[in-house]
């Protein structure tokens, strides 16, 4: 599966299924009932903008099945 990724240099959108998620503190539930993975996804290899291996709080990443996808 691809996740959709922005580069916080560029600001330019990619995908790539060359991730893995780390640091994953589950399923996490906010007072409205909203959930949300608590975990942080790590590239595996170099951004195609900029070159850095970005880490990005699950929260930060577009849904790949969401029709508001940048």
């Amino acid at each position: 599966m691809d996740f959709i990724f922005v580069c916080p240099k560029t600001q330019k959108t990619f995908t790539t299924p060359n991730f893995e998620i780390v640091d994953n503190r589950g399923v996490k539930t906010d007072a409205d009932g909203n959930r949300m993975l608590d975990a942080t996804v790590r590239l595996n290899a170099p951004c195609p903008f900029c070159g850095d291996r970005h880490e990005f709080h699950a929260t930060e990443l577009s849904c790949p099945f969401s029709a508001d996808i940048p």
